[in-house]
């Protein structure tokens, strides 16, 4: 009986550890990300987020287009656009999903 108690607790103890480094990595990575589309040098647009809108719906559709976003505050995304024309299909993959 104890033996299979260790063994629950050994359990719970390896997950949990498993789950605080998969989080700290994710929040790193985040952090980074937003490091970088704050330097001086990177090009980024602010993009509003509709009213109305869910941030996370527009950063997903931006994801999904390549683009690198942060969510700013509620009402405000920060978007990469390293290319020319980035900014311009930013907005449009905005206009778009608002739409939807």
């Amino acid at each position: 009986m104890v033996v299979i108690a260790l063994m629950v607790v050994g359990g719970i103890v390896m997950v949990t550890l498993a789950a605080f480094a998969l989080l700290r990595g994710w929040g790193t990575e985040v952090s980074r990300t937003e490091a970088e589309l704050h330097e001086p040098d990177a090009h980024a647009e602010v993009v509003g987020v509709p009213p109305g809108q869910d941030p996370a719906v527009l950063m997903a559709a931006l994801h999904g287009a390549g683009f690198v976003a942060i969510e700013e505050t509620p009402e405000r995304l920060l978007v990469g656009c390293p290319q020319p024309g980035d900014a311009e299909r930013v907005r449009a993959l905005v206009a778009h999903a608002h739409q939807h």
